[in-house]
Parts: structure tokens; sequence; C-alpha cells
């Protein structure tokens, strides 16, 4: 499988770079490694992060953050990234 990320989710990792490069530029470059690594290793197990609300979507934590992704049939594609404590995209109004 391949892994493919949507250009949302690579702004999101753009805005967690820039925002936590605010403190510190290497925790920064870090956390997003990180997060593109676990992204990374969703082609080989892709079933390993939890099911969301949305149907088809899934989602698997890294710190604070979730990578929100779904599988096709030969690739997974990353649609965001997002701190724990945003709402999702799909959660709408409250």
């Amino acid at each position: 499988m391949n892994v493919r990320f949507e250009r949302g989710a690579l702004s999101d990792l753009e805005e967690i770079f820039e925002y936590v490069a605010r403190d510190s530029p290497k925790a920064a470059a870090r956390l997003v490694a990180r997060i593109r690594g676990l992204a990374g290793r969703l082609a080989e197990t892709p079933h390993i992060g939890a099911t969301t609300r949305k149907k088809g979507f899934r989602q698997i934590p890294v710190g604070n953050y979730s990578i929100v992704y779904e599988i096709r049939v030969r690739t997974v594609i990353v649609q965001y990234v997002r701190h724990g404590a945003r709402r999702r995209p799909w959660e709408g109004e409250r």
C-alpha cells in the first residue's frame, strides 16, 4: 500500500510545525517527523487506527495529535492531522 497526504493534511503539518517552532524549531521538526513516520507505517498496518464517527475514516494518536485517514484499495489517504483539543471538520457547529 501507498500513503498519500491530502493538501489539507499537508497544510495541517505546516501549521503544527509553525506553532511548535515558535518555542522550539527542533521539537517541531521531531514532531512532524514522528507524525510522518507513523503515517508511513500505516501502509503496512492500515487497520491499526480506531474507527471514527465518519464512515470510512480511522484515526491514530501521535502524542496530542491524531492522524485521520481513509483506507482505499491500494492507498492510505491521510485527510487531516489535528490536535486532540480541536474539533474535527465533520463534527460541525456545536
